[in-house]
């Protein structure tokens, strides 16, 4: 064991005496026998990644003989995003403590899920991961940026190695949920600028959730004039929209 895994294991050892860790997704305290430091037992099979096939745009699972859902196929986009969960109730709930109520260590746990799911092939080719970053201000307030905690914990399991400050947000924004694809690409413009230049070609992109993908695309195109050539997104979730089948006066809701 080297220098550093030990430090790490020190750490985590100490932080897990200071505060036992809990289930992500029931917030019990963690069996001590347990091999994970995550999930519990109970709610192992609440967490299920996507299995294809789906979308080549946004991840969302599909019907197997479709390419791309219904919503990716009225937009051109410049990335191709994985998605690893559907956002469901559990999977939001997840998050929403790992983003607003101060568990920036589920990035550690996600990402080991992730991962798991994805195989460590699929970060093959990629020269750095970039995390969609956030407005200085807003940063301070939270604490972290999710994004960047999420690049972290991949980076420290794949060897990635993750880009902080190339591409910076610069603007700050209304928030995106409640807006409308159109408003919400005239909200993020203007929002974002890259660095000095890296030369660095291949890059993922990581955030937490897939809503519409105008971030995304607007970041993405963003490291396209940088001089990117290869640009594919991971998120932990994706948000599907579906249509109700038994009130047809209702268009769509997320689930």
């Amino acid at each position: 064991m080297g220098i550093a895994e030990r430090i790490y294991f020190i750490v985590n050892a100490f932080l897990d005496w200071v505060y036992p860790p809990r289930c992500m997704v029931c917030t019990n305290i963690l069996p001590l026998y347990q091999d994970t430091r995550w999930v519990c037992e109970g709610c192992s099979e609440l967490l299920t990644p996507i299995i294809p096939p789906v979308c080549i745009i946004c991840g969302a699972p599909i019907e197997e003989d479709d390419t791309r859902c219904a919503p990716c196929r009225k937009r051109k986009r410049v990335f191709s995003n994985t998605a690893v969960f559907v956002y469901d109730d559990v999977i939001r709930d997840v998050i929403h403590r790992f983003k607003y109520n101060g568990c920036p260590r589920y990035a550690q746990g996600l990402a080991k899920i992730a991962i798991d799911s994805l195989g460590a092939g699929y970060f093959d080719g990629v020269e750095a991961l970039v995390p969609v970053p956030m407005y200085i201000k807003k940063r301070r307030r939270r604490g972290y940026n999710q994004a960047e905690e999420l690049a972290s914990a991949f980076s420290a399991l794949t060897n990635v190695p993750t880009l902080y400050g190339y591409l910076k947000r610069i603007r700050d924004t209304r928030p995106q949920a409640g807006l409308t694809p159109a408003e919400r690409a005239n909200n993020l413009r203007g929002a974002f600028a890259l660095g000095k230049q890296v030369g660095i070609k291949s890059f993922l992109l990581i955030d937490d959730i897939y809503t519409t993908g105008e971030t995304l695309d607007t970041c993405a195109d963003l490291l396209k004039q940088g001089g990117a050539e290869q640009i594919r997104c991971l998120t932990l979730a994706v948000a599907i929209k579906r249509e109700k089948q038994h009130k047809p006066e209702d268009i769509e809701v997320f689930v």
